[in-house]
């Protein structure tokens, strides 16, 4: 268990040091990161990202494991990094609900506030519907 501590600690200090690095502002990274974030969380019934992440049974968790190594995989064969990073992230937030070390939590709660940033850059806007009617021209 320390060694599965320890991998997740370099791991997370390793994306923190990269999103903070100015990878966290890299239009590619916050798309793969939000797109996810939102679609997961909105096909779940969660609220955000830490609602979905708190909220997620076993199947669910294991489920969205299963989904970030595929996709993880898939984007390393094709040379995105960019898109493994995003979903290194991802997968660092949710893992991160099971880790107990104290010292990771303002970490933990960066990434998360990050992630349903990016969230809410790709959700769509709400259609704004005009009610009142546009006044008449006269003719003069």
């Amino acid at each position: 268990m320390a060694e599965r501590d320890e991998i997740f600690r370099s791991r997370l200090i390793a994306v923190m040091t990269a999103l903070n690095g100015g990878e966290g502002r890299d239009p590619a990274v916050r798309r793969i990161v939000g797109s996810y974030a939102y679609k997961l969380a909105k096909d779940a019934g969660a609220k955000n990202w830490a609602d979905l992440k708190a909220r997620a049974s076993g199947p669910t968790y294991d489920e969205m494991r299963r989904i970030f190594a595929e996709q993880s995989a898939r984007m390393q064969q094709a040379g995105d990094s960019k898109g493994v990073r995003g979903l290194e992230a991802l997968a660092l937030s949710l893992i991160a609900r099971h880790q107990k070390q104290g010292d990771l939590v303002p970490g933990v709660g960066f990434l998360d506030r990050y992630i349903d940033e990016c969230a809410s850059l790709v959700k769509p806007a709400a259609k704004v519907v005009v009610t009142t009617p546009a006044p008449k021209r006269s003719r003069h």
